[in-house]
């Protein structure tokens, strides 16, 4: 069913930031519908993260100077360690004793802020995942929605493996979008912001230093994003074809064997795997590029401001805003060893905050080139579509006719030109002619798998067009030139298309369709056929399927080659059972003899 994409056709946007915005907004309809869980996840996150900071910042006081220099606790910080106010937070040093009842506690809490956070984190990340593939199942769904609306046309040249790539691979990026292009960038800049603030407090230089790094970052990322982009197009191009590769190779598994064309096949595998390796390798490789790059310039930018705040630490100097930095939990006046070690690990979340969010740019590229082929999907436009009030099928009374009818598959070439046609109700009318002549396609026409260039179709002198689809293809029923089976039993088979027919109405069916070998099967009509139908001859399998069409019991049957694998016996008599029922009935029989 999927199988209408080819590369040349890619749909064209150019993956500038106007691009990259266009295709990430057209994520949002798939987000919105589960908007009220990112809320949730956002809120627990940041609560699990203001959590983790405050524990931080409360344990280097904690450690430094109650534990390794015995000052005094605050009133908050003692009752948060279940202390008392006295000696705790008294007027003099703490001795060697309260400094050791003061690390036990601290330890017990700590191990009880592990556990705590350790569940919360699991929770999230479990309820974040449960999120991101109710997203994930929603575009998979529309897309094959879509690629069901389109006409038959659009799937005439196929290619399987890369409509399957699509719809599994390039979509699951809409998962990485939700993530990376909104969870981490909201919740890594808020982090950033709050750090620098910290970092500034302690010394404007820090902040200063920190935003010159982060602009020689954003200078490398700019001059290396178009070719992540191309890189990743390249990537995602030759694992499609390698995709596509393995589904013909197994798909072609008879005639591979058949013509010992397997080394051949194995040979054309290994160069398309190759390639792929390759490609992606070669992606990955600028990818740790940018990291290199952008790390050391942050590593510079450490070792800077370590070097100033050691220094401060030295000289005893004033913390520059010490009065704003008690907001965020941090009583210090003076540059001390403590003061030294809060400042770098603020710096350091920085730091890694920032090469997180490097990480999501480089990874945004990958993820609009994997969008961009998914949504080249859903932008393609049914070229059958219902009429603006379409009407239900007419009540079957005098018959089909086709007024000049012309169609090609491509401007250029024509399939069928100025044909005319009228059949009338209980005719079995058969369409002969050589193969490629266009039997098939002006069958399908009849379905409205595909429309007419030219001319008309009209039931009871009502033009299809102005017919709902739906209606008229539960009024029609067909039995394919191809016969496909699905891997269940011979009853679920028949049921495909007539879920509710009575038992009786399936034996009347396969009778009519001299399907008796039904019974001699070991489990009958429960028969599993396997892939294909592969225990069934190909003889069998078009029995079943004109069984199929004709359970339905619609108003028009199309028989597309319905004998051609049946002996000359068997051909007599499923001609003249159908003849028999099709009183009252339209029966197009297509065939080349």
């Amino acid at each position: 069913m999927l199988g209408l994409m080819s590369n040349s056709s890619e749909l064209e946007i150019k993956l500038d930031f106007k691009g990259l915005c266009y295709i990430y907004l057209s994520t949002w309809p798939y987000i919105l519908a589960e908007i009220k869980h990112f809320a949730a996840l956002l809120i627990m996150t940041l609560l699990l993260i203001g959590f983790g900071t405050a524990v931080a910042f409360l344990g280097i006081d904690v450690l430094w100077d109650t534990v390794g220099r015995g000052e005094i606790l605050s009133t908050g910080q003692a009752k948060i360690l279940f202390l008392p106010a006295d000696p705790y937070t008294g007027p003099e040093l703490l001795h060697e004793g309260a400094r050791q009842t003061v690390l036990i506690r601290f330890l017990i809490l700590t191990a009880i802020f592990v556990v705590i956070t350790s569940t919360c984190n699991v929770v999230i990340r479990l309820y974040k995942v449960w999120i991101l593939q109710r997203v994930n199942q929603r575009l998979r769904a529309r897309m094959v929605s879509n690629a069901e609306e389109l006409s038959l046309r659009s799937h005439a040249n196929a290619s399987t493996g890369d409509a399957i790539y699509r719809v599994f691979q390039d979509s699951a990026m809409v998962t990485a979008v939700v993530e990376n292009i909104v969870v981490v960038p909201v919740i890594g800049i808020a982090t950033l912001a709050v750090q620098l603030t910290i970092a500034s407090l302690f010394s404007l230089w820090f902040g200063f230093l920190f935003f010159i790094g982060i602009l020689v970052c954003i200078l490398v990322l700019k001059v290396i994003t178009p070719r992540l982009q191309a890189l990743s197009l390249r990537a995602r191009q030759a694992s499609a074809s390698l995709f596509t590769r393995v589904q013909e190779t197994f798909q072609s598994i008879q005639a591979i064997k058949t013509y010992s064309f397997e080394d051949e096949n194995y040979s054309r595998f290994f160069t398309e795997s190759e390639t792929a390796i390759d490609t992606a390798f070669d992606l990955r490789r600028n990818f740790a590029f940018v990291k290199i790059v952008c790390g050391y310039t942050l590593v510079l930018v450490l070792f800077i401001t370590d070097y100033l705040a050691t220094q401060y630490v030295l000289d005893g100097s004033t913390v520059f805003g010490a009065s704003l930095l008690v907001i965020f939990g941090l009583s210090v006046t003076t540059w001390t060893v403590a003061a030294h070690q809060a400042r770098a690990g603020s710096l350091m979340m920085s730091k890694l905050t920032v090469e997180d969010l490097i990480r999501v740019w480089c990874l945004a590229q990958d993820m609009s080139v994997g969008l961009n082929r998914a949504f080249w999907l859903l932008a393609i436009e049914p070229e059958v579509k219902d009429a603006e009030d379409p009407q239900p099928f007419p009540n079957l009374q005098h018959g089909i006719s086709f007024q000049n009818v012309s169609f090609g598959y491509s401007p250029d070439v024509s399939v069928l030109k100025n044909i005319n046609l009228n059949i009338e109700v209980g005719e079995v009318i058969a369409i002969v002619g050589p193969s490629g002549s266009g039997k098939s396609t002006l069958a399908s026409m009849l379905l409205r798998l595909f429309d007419p260039d030219e001319g008309n179709i009209c039931i009871d002198d009502e033009d299809i067009r102005s017919i709902k689809i739906e209606s008229l293809r539960q009024n029609v029923a067909t039995a394919l030139q191809e016969n496909i089976l699905f891997p269940v039993t011979i009853e679920e088979n028949l049921r495909y298309a007539a879920s509710s027919v009575s038992e009786a109405e399936i034996h009347a069916a396969t009778k009519i369709a001299c399907a008796e070998f039904i019974t001699k099967l070991p489990y009958g009509y429960n028969t599993e056929l396997g892939v294909g139908g592969a225990l069934l001859s190909t003889g069998q399998k078009q029995r079943l399927s004109i069984a199929r069409a004709l359970v339905r019991d619609t108003s028009i049957l199309i028989l597309d080659e319905p004998t051609a694998s049946l002996d000359a016996e068997t051909e007599r008599r499923v001609i003249s059972n159908i003849k028999n029922w099709a009183k009252n009935k339209i029966v197009l029989i297509i065939t080349h003899r």
